[in-house]
């Protein structure tokens, strides 16, 4: 049982600036670990409280909330560094330091060398998803408290308790790494390294507005016209979520969006009805209303395309989708992998996606295709004996269509 741990609060331009040129000597040798901790409730953009850091043995709690712009400097020796950055299932803590990178005009968005001890797990042999008690408790030993697990951290000053949590965070990363180190495979280090930079990659460009339909839930389910009112009705959401920074849920929930594109409400009480929440009818009722008649006449976007989810609600690819994951499990066997890693319905849906785009899928590309091999599941359905009644009740949006005709691809037969 852990009972405590030294840490440097950081609360002064002075001791930003001597942070900022211990960071700026560290080499690839080195090791920083890193955390934040934020609230977003009801925001688009966190609320940055506090920035932990470990560092040669000791940790630095940085007051972000406090110190505003003056931790601009420590964002950017943070992306500029040489040291390997560790985290703990990184994506807030990646998402947000790339937010704030790109807020600040930063050359680098993120640390060249960041590593996830959560995936890290996962890569050699343990289930993907569990949490920094279990690795600690598995590798060195080790319980936390997690009291302060739902603090509010934009209330100063901090807890002596909320201090200590927070920098037991990043105290033990350090010692966890090599000892994880120990045990996975450098093929498979070499493969989660890989992995990591692809994550990276992602959050070097923020969401295109014009795009951000591609990723609602059920967009898959909408035909062409309702699939260019829906982006209409997306690209307004996300702009006024960050003009307004307004969560996006708190403006239209993701799940009310595609029916708010296919049946077209025209007022408050049919907006209920198709899943939007009183609070927000009554805060944004009128503006939404206005936004669905605009989208009823807006001109087609010229770039729409095939929704990330299309091909997963097409229920004769059923057959396709379970064949994928045979031949993905397949590929895993014996290779101390966890499958959750490559059976992420991103990937499942992103290579029928991908191949009806004349892309290369994620699956047949670096370590993925190393591990895997090539895989050929066709895009034509395999599964033959549905009703009509099981079908999608929906015709082939010309969005499909056309990718399909390209690449010479029989569609998918549907309902009468």
């Amino acid at each position: 049982m852990c009972e405590g741990v030294d840490y440097i609060f950081i609360d002064s331009s002075q001791q930003i600036s001597e942070l900022c040129q211990l960071i700026d000597s560290l080499t690839s040798d080195d090791i920083i670990g890193l955390d934040t901790e934020f609230m977003r409730v009801t925001c688009y953009y966190p609320d940055f409280s506090l920035m932990q850091l470990a560092i040669k043995g000791c940790n630095y709690l940085v007051d972000v909330w406090m110190l505003e712009s003056n931790v601009q400097p420590v964002i950017e020796s943070l992306c500029h560094t040489k040291a390997i950055v560790l985290t703990f299932s990184c994506s807030e803590d990646i998402e947000l330091l790339a937010h704030e990178a790109r807020r600040i005009n930063c050359d680098i968005i993120l640390p060249e060398h960041i590593y996830d001890l959560q995936l890290m797990l996962a890569f050699c042999g343990h289930s993907y998803g569990r949490g920094l008690n279990f690795a600690l408790q598995e590798f060195l030993g080790i319980t936390l408290a997690k009291d302060c697990t739902r603090s509010n951290w934009t209330i100063r000053p901090l807890s002596d308790e909320q201090l200590i949590y927070s920098a037991l965070d990043v105290e033990y990363l350090e010692p966890l790494f090599f000892k994880i180190k120990e045990v996975i495979s450098e093929r498979n280090f070499r493969f989660f390294v890989s992995e990591m930079d692809y994550i990276r990659s992602r959050y070097v460009e923020d969401v295109d507005e014009n795009e951000a339909y591609l990723s609602i839930p059920a967009s898959g389910l909408l035909n062409d016209k309702e699939l260019n009112i829906l982006q209409y009705l997306a690209r307004e959401r996300l702009e006024m979520a960050r003009s307004e920074n307004q969560a996006l849920n708190r403006v239209i929930t993701s799940k009310a969006m595609w029916q708010l594109a296919r049946y077209l409400p025209r007022s408050k009480r049919e907006l209920e009805h198709r899943g939007v929440k009183s609070g927000t009818i009554r805060q944004f009722g009128d503006l939404i209303i206005k936004w669905i008649a605009a989208a009823r006449h807006a001109p087609r976007y010229p770039n729409l395309t095939i929704p990330y989810d299309y091909f997963s609600h097409q229920r004769c690819m059923q057959e396709n989708f379970e064949c994928l994951k045979k031949a993905i499990n397949k590929g895993l066997e014996n290779s101390n992998i966890c499958p959750q890693v490559l059976l992420k319905k991103q990937l499942l849906n992103d290579y029928f996606r991908a191949k009806a785009l004349g892309q290369t899928p994620l699956l047949q590309t670096s370590w993925r295709l190393e591990l895997l091999g090539p895989i050929d599941v066709p895009l034509e359905p395999m599964t033959h004996n549905i009703d009509n009644e099981d079908l999608q009740d929906m015709p082939s949006p010309d969005y499909v269509s056309n990718y399909l005709k390209l690449n010479q691809i029989e569609e998918p037969p549907q309902s009468q």
